[in-house]
Formats: structure tokens, sequence, C-alpha cells
């Protein structure tokens, strides 16, 4: 086991050389209208499943609902031996993204199990839950992230646990797990298999953390959090 992952972070090191920084595919953003999902159940799964982008990148092997309005709706999202590689300007999200969302009456319920995840590059990768600056009312985000691997190389960044930046977060309930995970970053660095709520409005809520054999680094730029961080 201990050698499969060396070897895997050797070829991340070495895709990782000569590579350069553009914005991460998928991030720019865009106008259009946003999604509505009302009184709506929304299931993904993807079991035995290799994913390659290469290049420019991407990849999504769970549920992107960035910008959307998430209204009495379930989303669950499941991905069980699964690999994902991205390389180039990197990316990729087997968990479940919902970033500047609206979320009430809602539950978002992400399961990531025997997951290996590589990014190189720029990097990014989500294995977790993110609703940052999103509006979190009446609804539970529930994150399970169990024998996961995750590299990111180059610019870094992961997130195995549950980001909620800058968000309202009320009468809801955020519950994250991480047992047995391997979360590396490397270059600019950064992490997260715990909660992030930096510069959140939380009111009525339950916030629950568990980090279980978990092995986090970081190198360069670093930073790490396998707890709950409320504000650096």
């Amino acid at each position: 086991m201990k050698s499969s992952k060396l070897a895997v972070l050797g070829i991340a090191s070495a895709l990782a050389i000569g590579l350069s920084a553009y914005g991460l595919p998928g991030e720019q953003g865009g106008g259009g209208k946003k999604t509505e999902v009302k009184d709506s159940v929304i299931i993904n799964k993807n079991e035995n499943v290799t994913n390659l982008a290469v290049d420019n990148s991407k990849i999504n092997s769970g549920i992107e609902a960035k910008g959307a309005e998430i209204k009495s709706s379930t989303l669950k999202n499941e991905n069980k031996n699964v690999t994902n590689l991205a390389v180039g300007n990197s990316k990729i999200n087997s968990g479940i993204e919902a970033n500047n969302s609206q979320i009430k009456n809602s539950v978002l319920d992400n399961k990531n199990e025997n997951v290996t995840n590589l990014a190189v590059g720029n990097s990014k990768i989500n294995s977790g839950i993110e609703a940052n600056s999103s509006e979190i009312k009446n609804s539970t985000l529930k994150n399970e992230n169990k024998n996961v691997t995750n590299l990111a190389v180059g610019n870094s960044k992961i997130n195995s646990g549950i980001e909620a930046n800058n968000s309202q977060i009320k009468n809801s309930v955020l519950d994250n797990k991480n047992e047995n995970v391997t979360n590396l970053a490397v270059g600019n660095s950064k992490v997260n298999s715990g909660i992030s709520a930096n510069n959140a409005e939380i009111k009525n809520s339950v916030i629950s953390n568990e980090n279980k054999n978990v092995t986090n680094l970081a190198v360069g730029g670093s930073t790490v959090n396998s707890g709950v961080n409320l504000g650096d």
C-alpha cells in the first residue's frame, strides 16, 4: 500500500515539472441563468471507474451545483473504487461542489470510499463538500471520506472535508467524517480534512467533525486543517 502511494506521488511530481500556471478549468465563472433544483432527488453513483483528463484538464465524477438554488431537495453522491487523474491545468470533483448557492430545506450527502484523486499542475481536488459563499438554511451537509488518497502538487488545494467559508449557516447541520485518509498538497499547498467556515455566520446549527487515522501533508505554502476552523 505504501509503495503504491509513493509510486503515485513520484508520477505526480514528475508530471508537475514544466507545467505553466493558468486559471483552473471551470473556475472562471460565467453568466447565464441559475440552475434551480426544487422538490427533487439527484443521485450520482460512480463505482469501479477510472477518469483521465490531462493538459487543460477537468473531471467530475461527483455533483456540481455551483450557483444553484437548491430547495426541498436531496443531492446524494457516492464514489466507490474510483481513480481520477487530471494533470495540466487540473481540477477534479469526486464530491459535491455547491459554491455560491442557496441551499434551503435540503440534504447534501457525499461519500467517497476507496478513491484516489491526483491533480498536479494548477491542481485542486474536492472529494468532500464545498459550499463556500452560500446560504445554508434548515439543511444538512453530510460528508464521509473513507480509504481516500488525494494528491494535488503544483498550485495545490484539496478538500476532503466540508468548506463553508463566507456562508450563512442557519438551523443546519454540518457533519464531517474522514477515516483512513491521506492528503498531500505540496507547492502552494492547503488541505482541509475537517470543517472550514471562515467568515461565516452560524446560528442555531450543529457543526460536527471527526478525523480518524488521517495523514495530512502540505509543504511549500502550507496550511492544513483537520479540525474546525471558524477564523484564521
